[in-house]
């Protein structure tokens, strides 16, 4: 009792008349995510600038070559008949480009690969990434000789379709209802887009599929590739370097073993004089340098983003793409074809919302006093 009275005798910690603290709720604090850098508007506005130009020049740059690949290749075009060879002619170029630049370009373009990449790394890493790069450019180009260029467009901006499946197999993803929502809205786009084709050739759109399909493979390897600091080919020009020579040499032995390219120059109308064959090889060339600004550009966009950036930035540039092939090259739009698009192109969008909406809040954790457990937001 003495102890209690004792107790009761001391003075309280607080005035007498000050308000009690109330503690129903749990107090939340937020903090910054130690492996993220602090805000800083100056840098973010000269990165959102630099993504700007990087795709505004991919816009450019895909868009003439896809206008140049239909021309060339179509078949009430120039009718060049051998898609493969023109690939490997394009990646031997690059090859070549990427191989000076890494010589003279010092440490601007070496970054951390002058050390060179191990050779595990190089046989089972980037030789599938090379052979998938090079599969999905010829399945690509040559489906231009049986189909519209409008068609190829919209079932091609199914690729985010692919990209996000690859990345849920590679652990980049984790699958979500949301996830698989949106994956089943762009799935019925892609549907409502077949059906909708006037001029549906079976087997260039066999071609375009299978080429979108890797398309999502490459460009999920190709991401992993870019932001694995420890491959040594973060930089893009490097990663060029390296895959350029294994796409060569994969589209090489596909051209000469599918296409027989020698019989093809000897009895075509390009190759008939010395001078149609300059210009003919010189058409083919730019084509190459086409492909090599584009490369590039996607290459810097993934880097300073990701893959699912490329392909909603894609979106308005394959609205273009389609407008232009209808003015150009007479292709008809029916109403389903564009539902389909539209379709396609909210999964796409919300998809791109919804990471938005994550890393926006990503970068903070929410710290709760009353349980003491950090949790992710």
């Amino acid at each position: 009792m003495a102890e209690g009275a004792a107790m009761t005798d001391m003075p309280s910690a607080h005035p007498p008349h000050a308000p009690s603290l109330r503690a129903e709720k749990p107090v939340s604090i937020r903090i910054h995510h130690p492996d993220q850098p602090l805000p800083n508007l100056k840098s973010t506005s000269s990165s959102i600038t630099q993504n700007v130009v990087y795709i505004l020049a991919w816009y450019f740059f895909s868009t003439s070559l896809s206008l140049y690949n239909k021309n060339l290749m179509g078949k009430d075009r120039f009718n060049l008949h051998f898609p493969l060879m023109l690939s490997a002619m394009h990646t031997g170029l690059h090859a070549v480009l990427t191989t000076l630049m890494m010589l003279f370009g010092k440490e601007h373009w070496r970054g951390s690969t002058s050390q060179g990449i191990s050779l595990y790394n190089y046989v089972f890493k980037v030789v599938p990434c090379g052979i998938a790069a090079a599969l999905e450019i010829c399945f690509a180009n040559a489906s231009l000789i049986y189909i519209t260029l409008t068609f190829y467009t919209m079932v091609k901006s199914s690729t985010p379709i692919f990209v996000l499946v690859f990345s849920f197999l590679f652990g980049l993803e984790r699958p979500k209802s949301k996830l698989i929502l949106i994956i089943s809205v762009m799935v019925i786009g892609v549907i409502l887009t077949v059906r909708g084709e006037t001029q549906f050739d079976l087997f260039g759109f066999v071609l375009v599929g299978l080429a979108t399909v890797i398309s999502g493979l490459r460009w999920t390897m190709t991401q992993i590739l870019l932001q694995a600091d420890r491959l040594g080919m973060n930089n893009p020009v490097a990663t060029l370097f390296y895959l350029s020579p294994v796409m060569f040499v994969t589209m090489l032995i596909l051209s000469l073993s599918l296409e027989d390219v020698f019989t093809q120059i000897r009895t075509s109308e390009h190759f008939a004089t010395l001078q149609l064959s300059l210009e003919t090889i010189g058409l083919m060339w730019i084509g190459g340098l086409l492909a090599f600004a584009m490369t590039l550009a996607e290459f810097y966009l993934i880097k300073n983003t990701n893959t699912v950036t490329l392909s909603v930035a894609g979106v308005s540039k394959e609205i273009v793409v389609i407008a232009l092939s209808v003015m150009i090259y007479g292709d008809e739009l029916t109403g389903v074809n564009l539902l389909g698009l539209v379709v396609s192109i909210s999964g796409i969008l919300a998809y791109n919302y919804y990471k938005f909406s994550k890393s926006s809040r990503g970068h903070y954790r929410s710290l709760s006093r009353g349980s003491q457990k950090v949790l992710d937001v």
